[in-house]
C-alpha cells in the first residue's frame, strides 16, 4: 500500500522543487541588472564602448556578465582575476542548480536541498562581490528582474526540497 502512496505523496513537493531548480537556472540568464529607459546605453546601442556593443550593457544577465568580464579582462589592472572569479562564481551558480535539478527529478530531497542551499549561497557571494565593487547598484546600473526572481526560485526550491524530505519520511 506504500509503495503506491509514495509516488502520488512525492508529486506535487517534487514538481515544486523542479520549477524552483529550473527558474534558478533560467535566472543566470535573465537580466541581473538594468539600466534606466534613457540610459546612453539603449539609445546608442550600436555604439562601440571598449570593444563592446553599449547594447550589450544595457540588461546583462549573470551569464552576460561573465562573458562581458571574459572580453574586457586585458583593459583593468586586475581584470583577469575578477573575469575568472565572476565566471566561476556564475558557473557554480548554473551547475548546482542543474545538480539540485537531477536530484528534485530523482525524488532525492536532501541532495537537492543541498545544493540549491549551496546555489543560493553562491548567489549572494556573486550579489556581494558585484556591490562591494560598486558594479550594482550603481548611478547607472539597478537590479535585474533576474536577480529578484533568483530569491523567490530558491524559496522554491529549498520549499519543495524540504516538502519532499517530509513526504517520503511520513511514509516510512
Amino acid at each position: 500500500m506504500s509503495n503506491q502512496t509514495t509516488p502520488r505523496n512525492l508529486t506535487v513537493p517534487k514538481i515544486v522543487a523542479i520549477v524552483g531548480n529550473v527558474l534558478m537556472l533560467l535566472c543566470v540568464f535573465l537580466p541581473y541588472a538594468s539600466v534606466a529607459k534613457d540610459s546612453p546605453y539603449r539609445e546608442y546601442a550600436d555604439e562601440m564602448v571598449d570593444g563592446v556593443r553599449a547594447g550589450e550593457l544595457a540588461d546583462p544577465s549573470m551569464f552576460k556578465f561573465a562573458t562581458l568580464y571574459n572580453k574586457l579582462k586585458d583593459q583593468t589592472s586586475n581584470g583577469s582575476e575578477i573575469a575568472v572569479i565572476v565566471m566561476a562564481l556564475v558557473a557554480a551558480i548554473a551547475i548546482t542548480a542543474i545538480i539540485a535539478l537531477i536530484f528534485a527529478c530523482v525524488s532525492k530531497g536532501i541532495p537537492a536541498l543541498v545544493f540549491s542551499i549551496i546555489g543560493f549561497l553562491l548567489f549572494l557571494v556573486l550579489n556581494w562581490d558585484f556591490s562591494d565593487r560598486g558594479v550594482v547598484p550603481t548611478d547607472d546600473y539597478s537590479w535585474g528582474f533576474g536577480y529578484y526572481l533568483f530569491y523567490a526560485a530558491a524559496l522554491v526550491a529549498v520549499v519543495g526540497a524540504i516538502w519532499m524530505i517530509v513526504s517520503k519520511r511520513r511514509e516510512q
